[in-house]
């Protein structure tokens, strides 16, 4: 499924609230039981509360609530992107957790509340979900690494050292820096695969 664009109705100090914006895409057919956003990607675990019932005496179709206990909840990954200087804001692209998206920083919270499923794909998502949540307990994590320590990895046919620094300029946490090229490199742009040289 593509991106769908529109003019956002919920702000926030100004800013559009893209959790809420999500939050607003279920109609009454479903309930946000919980939600997050992790960086510019929701993570929802949805309640179906309704279904398409037997059409009535005129063919028409019908629609009936699901009982309470009946109910199942599934995990939607939604990605989001504000242009401010257009009309048309917020933009998503929503996926479902069947559809196997490639986004696994759904909170563990919100993984608690999935009902079973059969769906291999559905199964691999909130696996890789759960890998990724223990992967950021260890000591070696990006964000558990102390400042002053120095990670290497491979780029652009060659390696490149990054080192952690105290928070200082425009940054409000820790930052990687590169003090060969003196820029610093996002987090979300280190791959998985670094070797910690010193912590």
């Amino acid at each position: 499924m593509g991106w769908t664009s529109y003019h956002a109705t919920h702000y926030k100090r100004g800013a559009i609230d893209r959790k809420a914006e999500c939050d607003s895409l279920f109609s009454d057919w479903y309930r946000v039981r919980k939600s997050a956003m992790v960086g510019s990607v929701y993570y929802g675990a949805i309640e179906q509360c309704k279904h398409n019932g037997k059409p009535d005496e005129n063919g028409n179709p019908t629609i009936e609530d699901i009982p309470e206990g009946e109910r199942r909840t599934y995990g939607i990954v939604i990605l989001t992107s504000v242009s401010m200087d257009s009309y048309y804001n917020f933009s998503y692209k929503d996926m479902s957790e069947d559809m196997g998206p490639s986004y696994y920083d759904c909170p563990a919270s919100i993984l608690r509340l999935l009902s079973p499923t059969d769906d291999e794909w559905a199964n691999e998502w909130r696996a890789g979900c759960r890998a990724n949540i223990e992967k950021k307990k260890s000591p070696a994590a990006l964000k558990n690494l102390p400042v002053g320590s120095v990670i290497r990895f491979a780029y652009n046919g060659g390696t490149m050292e990054l080192a952690k620094c105290s928070p200082a300029y425009q940054f409000k946490r820790a930052f990687w820096f590169n003090i060969e090229s003196g820029c610093y490199m996002p987090a979300t742009r280190i791959p998985d695969k670094y070797e910690v040289v010193t912590a």
